[in-house]
C-alpha cells in the first residue's frame, strides 16, 4: 500500500474515465478495467486533485466547509486517499518539490 502523509502530494491519474450520475462520480481505470464510485465528501475532494495538492490543503479545506473535526477528516482523507492509490486512481509524489 501507498504511504500517504501530510507532506506528500497527489493528484488524479490521467488513465481514468469519469462520469457523474445522479451527484455520485463514477470512475473507470482504463489499465485495469475497475470501477470506483464516490459519494458523499468523495467527489468534493475528487475535485481538489484534478491538480496536484498536498492532503493537508485538503483536511483544512474540508474542516472549513463540514462541520468535523480537524482528526476524524485528517483520518478520513488519508485512508480515502490510500484507497484511490491501491486502484491507481491518483499519483503520489512522498516529496513534493518546493
Amino acid at each position: 500500500m501507498v504511504a500517504i502523509d501530510s507532506g506528500s502530494a497527489v493528484v488524479a491519474t490521467d488513465n481514468c474515465v469519469t462520469t457523474t450520475i445522479d451527484g455520485e462520480i463514477v470512475l473507470l481505470n482504463n489499465e485495469t478495467g475497475r470501477y470506483q464510485g464516490l459519494s458523499g465528501v468523495g467527489p468534493d475532494i475528487w475535485d481538489r486533485i484534478q491538480e496536484p495538492t498536498e492532503p493537508a490543503a485538503i483536511v483544512s479545506t474540508l474542516v472549513e466547509v463540514y462541520d468535523v473535526s480537524r482528526d476524524r477528516v485528517a483520518n478520513d482523507v488519508e485512508r480515502f486517499l490510500e484507497t484511490l492509490a491501491a486502484e491507481q486512481l491518483i499519483k503520489v509524489d512522498a516529496s513534493p518539490t518546493p
